[in-house]
């Protein structure tokens, strides 16, 4: 088993398709069908099941894409603990995101990481929040930011930002002259929600389940992918909803909309960098991983003396 038949298995995997992959690796594509063949011969299995439309993973090949991850990026460590400039790391780095996090978060992290490691490249994906967990379970991605709460034991979430949510009216009569909300009078309130794959709509579900005492449905007008169409949408008049704090700083500022404060209940929301419990990573996603950790702590009050 070879190097170059493990690069060219993983390429193949992640753009479903031979051409793609012999374009990336620059090779023909007779060569990559080559490595795949020996590959496959070695091992005693089929690794992907090929169609005029799409090549996919075989079970088999599902299982064994993971194996080849962990020694591609193993390989990488030890080469880096080689080189006589260790300190240059360089390459694209694949970024998934979901929304909120990418917009208000990412940007000052890839900036910061951008001084100290000039020659990374970037790729950013926007994903739902459960989108980016599971690529991330399934060997798809190397880590991702998120709003949803824990909830995988094979991945590890550390929290980078609390965020809390907010319910946001538009910023006229009667909601102009409101100082606070109920829960129950939310629900009576046309709503404008993100989708279920979410963590702002994770934070509203789980809130609604506890009012079940009010026995009350949610009135959801419309379900929407774009935070902004949605404050856009409010301010138009057209209903209610719960955003992030932090998307939404300029607008409440600007008069465009308004914050209606909650009675009883804060809804509990932060943004997480998660990436898999058990796999080795790369040294350049190993040295992202680092600094995010380091910016976060960075950012915590420190305790007095």
């Amino acid at each position: 088993m070879e190097f170059k038949e493990l690069e060219s298995f993983v390429t193949i995997a992640k753009v479903k398709s031979f051409s793609k992959a012999a374009s990336q690796l620059f090779l023909t594509q007779p060569a990559l069908s080559n490595h795949i063949s020996k590959l496959e011969k070695e091992l005693g299995i089929t690794l992907f099941e090929r169609n005029n439309k799409k090549t996919e993973l075989t079970p088999a090949g599902q299982l064994f894409y993971v194996s080849a991850i962990e020694i591609l990026n193993q390989r990488e460590n030890a080469l880096l603990k080689l080189e006589k400039y260790q300190g240059k790391i360089e390459g694209l780095l694949q970024v998934a995101t979901s929304s909120v996090p990418g917009q208000y978060v990412l940007p000052d992290i890839l900036v910061g990481f951008h001084k100290i490691y000039p020659y990374v490249n970037y790729n950013l994906h926007y994903l739902s929040s459960k989108e980016v967990t599971d690529n991330l379970v399934n060997g798809d991605l190397d880590f991702g930011f998120v709003g949803c709460a824990p909830d995988n034991r094979n991945l590890i979430y550390e929290k980078v930002q609390d965020d809390p949510l907010v319910v946001i009216a538009p910023n006229t009569p009667p909601y102009s002259q409101m100082q606070s909300i109920t829960f129950s009078q939310l629900l009576d309130e046309p709503l404008l929600l993100r989708k279920s794959a979410s963590g702002t709509r994770q934070a509203f579900d789980i809130a609604y389940k506890q009012h079940a005492h009010l026995d009350k449905q949610p009135k959801i007008l419309a379900q929407m992918d774009n935070n902004e169409m949605i404050v856009l949408c409010v301010k138009a008049g057209l209903g209610l909803s719960i955003v992030s704090s932090v998307s939404i700083e300029d607008k409440v500022r600007a008069g465009f909309v308004r914050v209606l404060p909650l009675e009883g209940y804060d809804f509990k929301h932060a943004f997480y960098f998660v990436y898999p419990k058990k796999r080795t990573l790369s040294p350049m996603v190993s040295r992202f991983k680092d600094f995010v950790l380091s910016q976060k702590q960075l950012a915590e009050p420190q305790p007095e003396e």
